[in-house]
C-alpha cells in the first residue's frame, strides 16, 4: 500500500494556515473491530487538535461511522455528512451534525460534478447518464457524484476538503466508491492519508 506522505505535522501546518479547513474522513464500510476503534480515535484526536476545523463523511457503516464517532464525541456540530439521499439510514443519525444531500446542487453544479467524476473515474461516464433515474445501476451513479462533492464541496458552508483520511484495502485500495472518493481528491490536489500513515498518530 502507497504511503502518500501526509504527516501529522504537514496536516497541522496545512490546517493552520486554511481559513475554513475542512478534513474528509470515509472509506470501506468491511472494518475489523480493531481498525474501527483506530478510526474512531483518530477522528477525536483530529477534532479535539484543531478546533477551527470541520469534519466531513458519508452517512455509510464501516469507516463512515467510526470515524464520525470520533468527531461527535468532541463536538457533533462540526460533522457534516453527505448522505446520496434524504432518507438513507435515518436511525443511523448524529443529532448535532449538519446533513447534505445531492438535491443541495444547482443544475449547473449538477454538471461540474459529473465532468469531474467522469474526469476521475472515465469508466463512469455511461453510469453518470443514469443519474437521477430508478433502479441498481442509477443509484450507483448517484453515489459517485455524492462522493465527489464530498471532496469538491459545493456551498460556503461545504467548501472543498482541505485535507483527507481514508481506510481502504490494503491489496486494493483504488476499488470501488473509496477509490475513486480517492482518485478526485488527487485530481482536485487534496492530500490524503492511509491508515498505514494515519495510524501512527494514535500510538
Amino acid at each position: 500500500m502507497t504511503d502518500h506522505g501526509l504527516t501529522l505535522e504537514a496536516l497541522t501546518e496545512l490546517i493552520e494556515t486554511t481559513e475554513q479547513p475542512v478534513i474528509l474522513l470515509e472509506g470501506r464500510r468491511a472494518m475489523p473491530v480493531d481498525d474501527y476503534e483506530s478510526a474512531r480515535l483518530v477522528a477525536e484526536l483530529l477534532a479535539s487538535r484543531f478546533p477551527n476545523a470541520r469534519f466531513r463523511s458519508g452517512n455509510a457503516t464501516g469507516s463512515d461511522e467510526a470515524f464520525s464517532k470520533g468527531i461527535v464525541a468532541v463536538d457533533p456540530a462540526r460533522l457534516q455528512v453527505i448522505a446520496p439521499y434524504k432518507t438513507h439510514r435515518l436511525k443511523a443519525r448524529f443529532s448535532g451534525a449538519a446533513y447534505e444531500y445531492p438535491d443541495a446542487l444547482s443544475a449547473d453544479q449538477i454538471r461540474k460534478m459529473i465532468d469531474k467524476t467522469i474526469s476521475a473515474s472515465p469508466k463512469s461516464a455511461s453510469l453518470m447518464k443514469l443519474l437521477g433515474q430508478k433502479g441498481s445501476l442509477a443509484a450507483k451513479a448517484d453515489y459517485l457524484l455524492r462522493d465527489t462533492m464530498k471532496v469538491i464541496g459545493f456551498s460556503p458552508a461545504f467548501p472543498k476538503a482541505t485535507a483527507a483520511l481514508f481506510f481502504v484495502d490494503p491489496a486494493d485500495p483504488m476499488a470501488g466508491g473509496t477509490g475513486h472518493t480517492i482518485r478526485v481528491c488527487q485530481h482536485a490536489g487534496v492530500p490524503i492519508a492511509f491508515q498505514n500513515r494515519w495510524k501512527q498518530w494514535i500510538q
